[in-house]
């Protein structure tokens, strides 16, 4: 996991597995900076092979928690992968905002 300060919102790029096992620290991270005045939040999912409940569960749970604050959780996915795949069997496409790639999420102009 690497966090990296963009102009418009703070970029949190993941490789790998997002399961129970790795998702405790995306929660403390995506906790941390979740926080009124600074509430959006871009996760990169581009490199991330495998997603499973708990990983879910913690891009829900820091979606609204940004709502709550003005903000908002955007996602960069792959259209092809198998996030996008976990996202569409699940129902939560619908709850997030995607994107292709980080710049594209900084703009905040989301696929259809």
């Amino acid at each position: 996991m690497s966090i990296v300060q963009a102009e418009g919102a703070p970029v949190v790029s993941l490789s790998g597995e997002l399961d129970t096992y790795h998702a405790p620290r995306l929660r403390e991270q995506l906790e941390a900076l979740v926080q009124p005045g600074s509430a959006t939040v871009i996760v990169d999912l581009l490199r991330v092979t495998y997603i499973d409940s708990t990983g879910l569960g913690i891009l829900v749970a820091a979606r609204k928690r940004a709502d709550s604050h003005g903000g908002a959780l955007r996602l960069v996915v792959k259209k092809e992968g198998t996030v996008y795949r976990t996202l569409t069997i699940t129902g939560l496409l619908s709850v997030f905002s995607i994107f292709p790639d980080q710049e594209t999420a900084q703009t905040g102009s989301a696929l259809p």
